[in-house]
């Protein structure tokens, strides 16, 4: 079984449809992991955004798993974890069926595809949260807590952790590390500590999980290393995939091999769009 990976969207609705196009027409991808930054709700028009969306995967049977990053309307999407129908057990959360082809995962979420265990794990802090609005553009609910990171290692491991934020060094790509040392943007120390806290917490969940292939967004960097966790008896696979019309936005996981049998490019992983 081969599934597609896809970084940040960041709204672009034509970007999107081109993508998923493209996967669609390969005729092997039935399944798509949207690794955050779609902006659900978000935009002039959401609504619209997300039916184009649905349709071009509704049109190749498509089913879009989202693992949502920090640009998205977490407040709307507390609105719906807080109805029944989107809880579980003690008030945990439950995948959100968004469109008849799209749904929304919620943090520590466990399935199955193929052979394969996964675990998802998103949200993240926004470097421009000085720029953003609460309550219109920006949400306190986009980060991770501690009890989001504790739930997702009791859960134990998985094979296949998808994210949106990335660990901190010595287990991110170089692309990554590279900005995480150099501060690129130069944003200031008060949101490095915001950033810096959230990599804190992801970089404990990966190490809890230990997973064989950790894929993830939020840096719009494309790369892939190997790493080897602490305890760990194998290898982990990471691969930070870059954002909307760029290179390494696309990535194909086959869940036999656990490897990207369209990579044709080197570490930046590329599907000919």
């Amino acid at each position: 079984m081969i599934i597609a990976l896809i970084g940040d969207l960041e709204g672009d609705r034509d970007w999107a449809v081109r993508v998923l196009r493209t996967l669609g027409e390969r005729g092997d991808v039935q399944v798509v992991c949207q690794l955050g930054d779609l902006r659900f709700g978000m935009g002039t028009d959401p609504e619209g955004y997300l039916a184009a969306i649905e349709s071009v995967c509704a049109e190749f049977g498509i089913r879009l798993l989202g693992i949502n990053g920090n640009h998205e309307n977490w407040g709307r999407l507390d609105e719906l974890w807080a109805e029944p129908r989107w809880q579980g057990e003690g008030g945990s959360h439950k995948p959100i069926v968004v469109s008849d082809h799209v749904t929304l995962l919620p943090r520590g979420h466990r399935w199955h595809m193929g052979s394969r265990s996964f675990v998802a794990l998103g949200g993240a802090p926004s470097v421009n949260r000085l720029l953003l609005t609460e309550g219109v553009d920006w949400w306190p609910t986009e980060v991770i807590r501690e009890e989001h990171v504790d739930a997702t290692i009791a859960g134990g491991h998985a094979e296949v952790m998808l994210t949106h934020d990335s660990p901190g060094p010595p287990y991110c790509t170089d692309p990554v590390a590279d900005t995480l040392t150099n501060n690129p943007w130069g944003w200031p120390d008060s949101i490095l500590a915001y950033a810096d806290d959230g990599v804190a917490k992801i970089t404990r969940a990966v190490v809890g999980v230990m997973p064989l292939v950790l894929a993830h967004g939020h840096f719009h960097v494309a790369g892939e290393t190997v790493v080897r966790l602490p305890g760990a008896t194998h290898a982990t696979t990471v691969w930070s995939l870059a954002a909307n019309q760029d290179a390494g936005n696309v990535r194909l996981l086959d869940l036999d091999t656990l490897t990207d049998p369209g990579q044709t490019a080197g570490p930046a992983g590329d599907v000919a769009l």
